[in-house]
This record gives structure tokens, C-alpha cells and sequence, in this order.
């Protein structure tokens, strides 16, 4: 029996140190969008359409979720870098301008309709949905 004990012990011990190993992991997935193509890349290799701006900053950022009251964002977005007062975000399409077309600009497959945001990177809901499990995000 004692040995039992003792092997199972071992085994949890060990299911720990896994799931430890797999949090490391989980925080390092990474999300990459493309400028050239406007689209975002998860590590599924699944890839979705974007908005994007001319501004739009590449490098390699932390993804951030921050609470937002402002309307036409969900309730947060994720805040990827900050230049003085403005802050880069990715989330939901923002649809408060119906003459900006965003929903039919997303789904367009010209690249050149999809540049027209201010910075900001818009995604549908199910792709932002996706994202918060993601913690990196390389603009290239």
C-alpha cells in the first residue's frame, strides 16, 4: 500500500511540473500580423483578415486586456504599445461609423480596403475571442 502512495505521489508530483512547463508555454503564444497582407496569423496557422492603419507600429509587443467604458469596443481591448497619449490596441470592429464601411472592409479581399483605421488593429469577435489566449504580437 505504502508503495502505492508513494508512485501516485511521484506521478502527481510530476503532472505539476507538466502543467508548469505548459503554463511557460501558453504565455509565449504569439499572434502575427502581416501589414503587407492585412491579416493576423495564430499559431494554428490559421490566418484572418484585419484592419490595419498606415500607423499601424511593427514590432514585438506584450498584449495587454484593458477595461474599456468607451462605447463600440466590447467592454476591453488589448493595448499592445502606447505613444504619448495614444494607445495601439487590438479589438472587436468598431461599427459606430456605419459610412466607414468596417464590417464590409473586413471581409473585403483587397488589402488596400482593409488599411483605414488610425493605428489600431480590428478583428472580428470570434478571431478576438480567440486572441485572449494569446500574449505576444508580432506586427511584421
Amino acid at each position: 500500500m505504502m508503495k502505492k502512495q508513494i508512485l501516485v505521489s511521484m506521478l502527481l508530483g510530476l503532472t505539476m511540473v507538466a502543467q508548469a512547463g505548459n503554463i511557460d508555454q501558453f504565455k509565449k503564444r504569439k499572434a502575427t500580423v502581416y501589414l503587407d497582407k492585412a491579416e493576423m496569423c495564430l499559431e494554428d496557422n490559421r490566418c484572418y483578415p484585419v484592419l490595419i492603419g498606415k500607423t499601424t507600429p511593427k514590432g514585438v509587443f506584450d498584449l495587454n486586456i484593458v477595461k474599456t467604458h468607451h462605447r463600440g469596443y466590447g467592454g476591453d481591448v488589448m493595448k499592445f504599445k502606447e505613444e504619448g497619449n495614444f494607445m495601439f490596441a487590438v479589438h472587436r470592429v468598431w461599427t459606430l461609423k456605419p459610412e466607414e464601411r468596417r464590417m464590409e472592409r473586413i471581409a473585403s479581399s483587397r488589402v488596400k480596403d482593409r488599411i483605414m483605421t488610425n493605428g489600431c488593429i480590428n478583428v472580428t469577435n470570434d478571431v478576438y475571442e480567440q486572441l485572449k489566449a494569446y500574449f505576444v504580437l508580432e506586427v511584421v
